[in-house]
């Protein structure tokens, strides 16, 4: 598994051994995302460039209850607290 982080869309994204690739939002939710998706995969999107950065799985998995990324600085922020 590889798991990557995309800061400009607020999810996570994960892909598994066949090289599929799914999306984790803020609230969790977890959905499949087609090869063509520029979330899921860093491609320029509305004139931007959605950067995906490696993460661990605990990060992945800890992603909107351990963390989130600062709607502001765009910074990585732990969250005290799980909700």
């Amino acid at each position: 598994m590889k798991y990557f982080a995309n800061y400009e869309a607020d999810v996570v994204v994960r892909e598994d051994e066949e090289g599929t690739r799914y999306v984790k939002g803020l609230s969790g939710y977890e959905g499949k995302a087609s090869n063509d998706n520029p979330i899921a995969w860093g491609l320029p999107s509305y004139g931007t460039y959605n950067l995906l950065t490696p993460i661990t799985k605990e990060e992945y998995d800890g992603y909107g209850d351990t963390w989130y990324w600062d709607q502001m600085t765009g910074e990585k922020r732990v969250r005290g607290f799980k909700k």
